[in-house]
């Protein structure tokens, strides 16, 4: 099981790549789940593989019980990280469900610095096929009705404007998503009635949301609204709509400008900083007083120093709780998606 940038240096390596298809079955969990399981079945799962966790977030192995084989935080090199496949495999076959008491190895760094071990409990875990009738997943909560799910990507730019050919690295290529709020999208439609026909300034709350996720990089270099909470410079932030319809129209065309800038990220240092700078466009329907679907595209700029002390010759895997060291200065081009979350779910 893995997580955000110990997730991305991982898969970096083809050969792990390759490795973890073979044998393995990759599963991304949210750190928050781990740190803060419920108390249903699968709150019990998340609460067995936390109980031995050296940190509130890396990388674990699991056996078929749920039990913890071992977690790792780092590894020595990049070959350190075959050698962890290959002792996960040796351990799933000395432990391959709960009919031995399983104790959870810890490192540090794998395998050089090799923490205390976690001894089982002896529970057996109830098997959890499907959440319970009436409950739903609590990696993907009920949404309120008629919340905007929208879906952006991300990619950085060659010198010649075509996309990186790297899709691996953050940096380069990026996934994510969020949803307008009801709310938001009321007040959005409500300035596009008043207005009927020409061009109207939207409300700050979409273009905020809408930068707020468009930046490359792993969560922590964030340059607006950072989980670090550290000042970020909305330097401009204004969307517009247009329409030439007799005022019945309900497709307006959108267009913005955004620039925002930080050097106050999550486990940032001296010399580190991110800016973005895009120009927007694209469509936006509504459908009476909400929003029912949005089509976004930005081009812009974008530079991100990141762990820049830090020297290039370290290798990803041997820093992960920290991030790696980036250095981007690029053009690049986002694109969201927004639909209903009915509508997403059909």
């Amino acid at each position: 099981m893995f997580a955000g940038a110990a997730r991305e240096a991982v898969f970096s390596n083809p050969e792990v790549i390759r490795r973890i298809r073979a044998d393995f079955v990759p599963v991304a969990l949210k750190a928050a789940l781990v740190n803060q399981p419920g108390h249903d079945d699968e709150g019990r799962l998340y609460r067995e593989i936390g109980r031995s966790k050296p940190a509130p977030q890396g990388i674990c192995v699991v056996n078929s019980a749920g039990k913890v084989l071992h977690w790792a935080l780092m590894f020595d090199d990049d070959q350190s990280v075959l050698a962890f496949l290959d002792h996960s495999l040796d351990r799933f076959e000395q432990f391959p469900d709960a009919r031995r008491l399983v104790p959870a190895e810890r490192y540090m760094r794998f395998p050089t610095a090799r923490l205390d071990d976690i001894g089982d409990t002896g529970e057996a875990l109830p098997p959890a096929e499907r959440h319970s009738p009436g409950k739903s997943c609590p990696a993907k909560p009920p949404l309120p009705p008629g919340t905007v799910v929208a879906r952006l990507f991300g990619r950085a730019l060659a010198p010649d404007g075509k996309p990186a050919a790297d899709t691996v690295s953050q940096e380069q290529y990026v996934e994510d998503r969020f949803e307008v709020p009801v709310a938001t999208q009321e007040a959005v439609a409500q300035a596009l009635a008043g207005a009927r026909t020409g061009r109207v300034r939207l409300p700050d709350e979409l273009g905020r949301l809408c930068v707020t996720y468009a930046y490359l990089g792993q969560l922590d270099v964030r340059p607006l609204s950072n989980p670090c909470g550290g000042a970020s410079d909305l330097r401009r932030c204004e969307f517009w709509a247009d329409s030439e319809e007799d005022g019945t129209s309900t497709i307006w065309r959108l267009h913005g400008e955004s620039e925002v800038f930080t050097d106050e990220m999550a486990n940032a240092g001296p010399g580190d900083s991110h800016e973005v700078k895009l120009t927007w466009q694209g469509i936006i329907e509504t459908n009476g007083k909400r929003v029912s679907r949005l089509l976004l595209t930005a081009r812009g700029t974008e530079k991100l120093r990141f762990a820049s002390a830090r020297s290039e010759d370290v290798s990803a895997v041997a820093s992960l709780p920290a991030g790696r060291r980036i250095d981007i200065a690029c053009p690049v081009r986002y694109g969201i998606i927004g639909v209903t979350a009915d509508a997403e779910q059909k």
